[in-house]
């Protein structure tokens, strides 16, 4: 029974090591778990902004669109699968934030970490038009910088160590 206790704890220690040097390099973060949640849009001010150092996802909009289908109905699409909330505000009180002096252009999706721009669409960039256009240009996107569901790799790990257990 000792020897099952070593060997488990043995892998879990080389586990967590090899987690924490991949994480260092991985560019990705998870959002806040009170994001986590419905898949809506939550509208909000400048001075909610100003004063949020959640990590989360933010969508500045305006009453105009010049792409062929309307990049809120992309996002929302993505929104609802993946059960993740946005922030949103009109571009207008955006201008208001400390993010607007590096995001001059609307609509945007803004992906920010403790305060810092992590990513952000810039509508004024061919590169990104697809994105907008695109429900799964967008996702992939996306999934270059947020993680989409925070609890599944835990559940997966516990399930892995309950069967190495049993294999002991």
């Amino acid at each position: 029974m000792n020897k099952k206790i070593i060997y488990i704890f043995v892998i879990v220690v080389f586990i967590l090591i090899a987690v924490l040097f991949i994480n260092k390099k991985d560019k990705k973060i998870y959002l806040d778990k009170k994001y986590y949640n419905e898949g809506n849009y939550i509208e909000v001010d400048e001075n909610e902004i100003n004063k949020n150092n959640d990590n989360y996802i933010l969508f500045t909009y305006n009453n105009y669109c010049s792409f062929s289908v309307p990049c809120d109905s992309i996002f929302k699409e993505f929104m609802e699968k993946y059960k993740i909330d946005f922030l949103k505000i009109k571009f207008d009180k955006f201008k208001n934030t400390k993010y607007y002096e590096s995001i001059k252009y609307g609509p945007s999706i803004i992906i920010i970490k403790n305060n810092e721009i992590i990513a952000y669409l810039d509508p004024e960039s061919d590169e990104d038009k697809n994105k907008y256009e695109n429900s799964s240009e967008f996702e992939k996107w996306i999934y270059n910088y947020i993680y989409f569901e925070p609890i599944k790799w835990f559940i997966g790990f516990i399930l892995f160590l309950n069967i190495l257990y049993n294999i002991i």
